[in-house]
């Protein structure tokens, strides 16, 4: 290809080559000349795209750029240096040691160039041809290591900030420091004496002595820096310098917990991600001396500060009981101020109780005291804060044989959450999963202490006494279809009144399906009565019913409220009934309180049985087509998908029991199968033919041990 010769213009061959010629090999000629050229600008640009935009022989290119660090133009050693960072950066390899030391060299005294620009990328040189220098020779490599981490530390006093901020990234890059210069980087004066051991016939106790002026304070003057750049630039340096010494990383732990005070988030942030690869590699030792600074994190206004906080107690082991109890309260803070945060924290509550199994043994006494309250007793409670204590204590055992310490009725307990902790366990077992080891947990006879140890020496209490034991309930759990904690119930009495309640929830539940008819037919106010005569039947049942009994009830009492909303929408849709456009705004808002009401039957009580799970499910799918069958009412995409979605469901219950399907799940069937997968076709007449289908179907209370 014929390009213009350098002699006619010098920047139009090199636009020549920019447009037509990428990825190609200039031949060696061709290169120097463009090079040599007198355009400047020229000049400057070939020596930034040589070796990516174009091809150019290895051995050339590095002399070349090597000369024009040279150059009286500042831009031009700019773009020389920045040359020589890119085959670095390219993976470039170099067998001639005597080239790599003459590139880091001239690095090396352009770092006291006037122009900031080119002090820039020659801290940028340094950092990584010092690497490679260092890697040329195993037994030079502490030696060529030392050297370029006290030339980069003593540019963090360099009067331009950008220089400042590379000089830091380059530490990143460090494989090997000894740790008298990492331990001088973060103290002001100058220590005379090393420790390290000879390498190669040279002393790195005696460099060291010679390079600790010029690393003395430097990390500590880039935290200390006005720039928050520069200060996030050390917290990032810290992540590597901290893994090469123990000891380093101690000392550098008082400096980071200052760094939590910084008034930019974003450097919070960096200096608490920092902690936490401490914490992964086990670098991360706190004394009390750290409490205060480090758990005021959990409180930070910042989320990413918080988040990252709950990361680091996610894997660090705490080393003292007082420790672990600061962390778990400030986490209780921490969920109280910030409600939002409630899924993470409830994380780091479970991996905290199964990293320190002994800890959560340790006030088990105290949590147990607490949950039995708040469970137990008449009052209003902060069901957050008592989750969050279940997690703690089932967390620990969870996965072993053995319950320990932590009493059985923790796990009943902790199954009427389970809705609400489930997540929490999500990195180890599934929601199934869980309840399944809640439920053996619960009857675990693995605990047979009556008593729960705090401290070696202390003196055992029983947990219950005679007949003070206390009736655990179940708090949410409709029937009984989970065991929990074993109880005395061998008085006849008892056993009839729990027959005779049985019966009456079920004499309750039995007539809603009666009802059906009359709410078809239009006969509102009478279906309403009747509704409300029953609410206040088992309202009066209320005070006598027994643990089980009494979720029960309370699922009764939410599947009444349902058909009430039922009908109150039911009659506003029937053909006599016109549906006034000023009042579809009312019926929208019914039939969102109706669907929120049906999967609260769902999602609040577990332990349904197939049958009970079918009957809720058809409500949840006759509120999505009560939404779509009229026309007045817009046919969201939404609301289809989560219909299709619900019948899915339906359909694996289905074919899961052997059981048939009503004839109202039937003809939604195929309604469904007509629409397409965008919903274009959805038609409202097609679903509220299907509406005639439905009847109500009938819940049964079950009676079981509990």
């Amino acid at each position: 290809m014929a390009l213009p010769t350098v002699e006619s213009s010098p920047r139009l061959a090199v636009e020549a080559i920019g447009a037509s010629l990428l990825g190609l090999h200039l031949d060696d000629a061709r290169f120097t000349s463009l090079c040599f050229g007198a355009s400047v600008s020229a000049r400057a640009w070939m020596l930034r795209n040589a070796g990516s935009s174009f091809k150019v022989r290895p051995g050339l290119l590095l002399a070349v750029l090597l000369g024009f660090t040279k150059d009286p133009y500042p831009y031009v050693t700019d773009a020389a240096l920045e040359g020589l960072v890119r085959f670095i950066e390219c993976g470039g390899e170099l067998k001639d040691v005597g080239l790599v030391d003459a590139c880091y060299q001239r690095a090396v005294q352009l770092l006291r160039d006037f122009d900031p620009c080119v002090r820039y990328s020659a801290v940028r040189v340094v950092a990584s041809w010092g690497m490679m220098l260092a890697a040329s020779s195993s037994e030079m490599k502490a030696y060529w290591s030392n050297d370029v981490f006290a030339k980069l530390c003593s540019m963090a006093r360099d009067m331009n900030m950008k220089v400042r901020v590379e000089a830091f990234n380059g530490l990143r890059k460090m494989e090997m420091v000894s740790e008298d210069l990492l331990l001088q980087s973060l103290a002001k004066r100058v220590s005379g004496h090393g420790k390290q051991k000879e390498t190669g016939g040279q002393s790195t106790s005696e460099q060291c002595v010679m390079l600790a002026s010029s690393v003395a304070g430097a990390l500590v003057h880039g935290l200390a820096n006005e720039f928050f750049e520069v200060r996030k630039s050390v917290c990032e340096s810290l992540r590597t310098l901290t893994s090469l010494s123990a000891e380093f990383a101690r000392e550098a732990l008082d400096s980071l917990m200052d760094v939590l005070n910084d008034d930019s988030a974003v450097v919070r942030l960096q200096a608490l991600e920092t902690m936490h690869h401490m914490a992964i590699n086990g670098r991360l030792k706190l004394h009390e001396k750290h409490l205060h600074m480090f758990l005021g994190a959990l409180v930070d206004d910042s989320w990413d500060v918080r988040y990252t906080y709950r990361k680091i107690l996610k894997v660090m082991k705490l080393n003292n009981l007082a420790l672990f109890k600061s962390s778990v309260d400030r986490l209780l803070r921490n969920l109280d101020s910030y409600p939002q945060d409630e899924a993470d924290v409830f994380s780091t509550f479970s991996h905290l109780g199964r990293n320190h199994k002994k800890f959560v043994s340790l006030i088990m006494k105290d949590t147990f005291e607490e949950v039995e309250t708040a469970l137990e007793g008449n009052v209003e409670f902060d069901s957050a804060r008592i989750a969050a204590l279940l997690i703690l204590s089932i967390s620990a055992p969870l996965l072993n044989v053995d319950v320990g310490r932590i009493p059985p009725v923790m796990f009943s307990y902790a199954v009427t959450f389970l809705g609400r902790i489930y997540n929490a366990f999500s990195d180890i077992m599934d929601r199934d999963s869980l309840l399944a080891c809640l439920c053996e947990k619960s009857r675990s006879t693995q605990y047979s202490a009556t008593n729960i140890n705090l401290t070696v020496g202390e003196e055992q209490l029983p947990l219950f006494e005679g007949d003070n034991a206390p009736k655990f309930s179940s708090n949410e759990v409709i029937g009984a279809h989970i065991t929990r904690e074993p109880k005395e119930l061998a008085d006849n009495q008892i056993q009839q009144q729990q027959s005779l309640n049985d019966e009456v929830i079920n004499y309750i539940l039995a007539k809603p399906p009666a009802m059906w008819l009359r709410i078809q037919s239009g006969h509102t106010n009478e279906v309403l009565r009747s509704l409300r005569c029953l609410k206040e039947l088992a309202a009066m049942k209320h005070d006598s019913l027994g643990s089980g009994d009494a979720d029960a009830l309370a699922f009764t009492i939410l599947y009444l409220r349902v058909i009430e909303l039922l009908a109150k929408v039911w009659e506003p849709l029937l053909p006599s009934k016109k549906l006034c456009s000023q009042r579809i705004g009312k019926m929208e808002f019914k039939l969102g309180k109706l669907g929120r009401r049906v999967k609260e039957l769902m999602s609040r009580f577990i332990g349904l049985s197939a049958e009970e799970e079918l009957n809720v499910l058809e409500l949840m799918l006759l509120t999505c087509a009560l939404r779509i069958c009229k026309s007045e009412i817009i046919c969201h995409n939404h609301t289809l998908k989560w219909l299709k979605t619900l019948y899915l469901r339906v359909e694996s219950i289905l074919k899961e029991s052997s059981a048939l399907p009503s004839n109202f799940v039937v003809e939604l069937g195929k309604v469904l199968s007509t629409i397409s997968t965008d919903g274009t076709s959805c038609s409202p007449l097609q679903f509220d033919a299907c509406l005639k289908f439905f009847s109500l179907k009938q819940f049964m209370l079950h009676e079981t041990n509990m």
